[in-house]
């Protein structure tokens, strides 16, 4: 890629330097000259890339080798080590091992003994329980018996009881709208009444009311009535007292003149206004 780059270029310098000048053969053979040039310092410069590449890969096996060396002789110590520890393990399995087989087959033959005692248990149990269920299936084939004709009778009497309901619920339902009706009528009628009632009430609180207010006022004119009374008694008693001595003044003067002149004077009557 930077070959055919830089021989574009090189090219494209040349056409240009071509076109200003008029010698063309000249031009065409300085841009091989150029391009060779160009195309020879391009390879030096791939090969030194190259050659450093290659140098330090050929450092980084280098490493790679030595530390592969070390792990080796690790490995090998850890593998030595470890057939030691299989070896070690390996007899002292086959030791546990002998020792297993022998609890193992101690093991079974109980084991072996248990079962075959379970079994004939259990071959009891089992005769047991068939019987049993002879016995129950007898049972429940009679109870089933029974309740199948107790089912029949109960479906009778649900029947007569659905009837009966049915007949009962429209006669209620017959009853209920009778009931209704009655209440409507009832409410109108007591709507009225209600009415009545508050009319009167009404008329009661007024003529109350009026009572009330006349028992007030008669109460009123029995107390002005009475502090009339008591102020025209007082002043009738201070006027008869003034009268009763002038009348005495002109006795021992001229009893009969005075007293003529007594009985003919008007005499002056005050007339109290109610407070």
């Amino acid at each position: 890629m930077e070959e055919s780059s830089i021989i574009e270029k090189t090219l494209k310098d040349a056409l240009s330097e071509a076109s200003g000048n008029t010698k063309l053969p000249l031009s065409v053979h300085t841009a091989e000259m150029k391009l060779l040039k160009e195309t020879e310092i391009s390879e030096k410069k791939k090969q030194e890339y190259v050659c450093s590449k290659i140098e330090c890969e050929k450092k980084i096996m280098d490493n790679h080798k030595t530390k592969l060396f070390a792990t080796s002789k690790v490995l090998n110590e850890n593998i030595c080590k470890l057939k030691d520890g299989l070896d070690r393990r390996a007899e002292s399995a086959s030791k546990s091992f002998v020792h297993c087989e022998n609890q193992e087959e101690n093991f079974v033959k109980t084991f072996n003994e248990k079962f075959r005692l379970e079994q004939e248990e259990w071959g009891n149990k089992i005769a047991a329980l068939e019987r049993n269920i002879e016995q129950e299936t007898y049972r429940n084939s009679e109870e089933k018996m029974k309740l199948c004709s107790e089912i029949d009778k109960l479906t009778l009497s649900a029947s007569t009881m659905q009837n009966y309901w049915e007949t009962s619920s429209q006669a209620l339902t017959q009853e209920k709208d009778e009931i209704l009706k009655m209440q409507g009528a009832i409410r109108s009628q007591v709507n009225v009444i209600s009415d009545e009632l508050i009319k009167r009430q009404t008329l009661v609180n007024q003529d109350r009311q009026e009572k009330q207010l006349a028992e007030e006022a008669n109460l009123a004119f029995a107390k002005l009535s009475m502090v009339v009374i008591k102020i025209q008694s007082w002043w009738r008693g201070i006027l008869a007292r003034r009268d009763y001595a002038r009348y005495r003044m002109a006795c021992k003067k001229k009893p009969r003149q005075l007293a003529q002149k007594l009985d003919t004077q008007p005499k002056k009557v005050v007339h109290l206004k109610a407070i």
